[in-house]
């Protein structure tokens, strides 16, 4: 497969996290807290 995507030095990827909403970013800190969370509870089950 040859790889053909090709990143601009001023493309999305390097301004991504400060283009954001603050929706979007809010959702983004707050998505890996609540799958810890729902980690942590169903290992409390498994447990319990």
């Amino acid at each position: 497969m040859s790889h053909r995507h090709r990143h601009r030095p001023d493309g999305p990827c390097h301004f991504s996290l400060m283009s954001l909403g603050a929706g979007r970013r809010m959702l983004l800190t707050l998505l890996p807290l609540a799958v810890l969370w729902l980690a942590a509870a169903w290992s409390v089950g498994m447990l319990g």
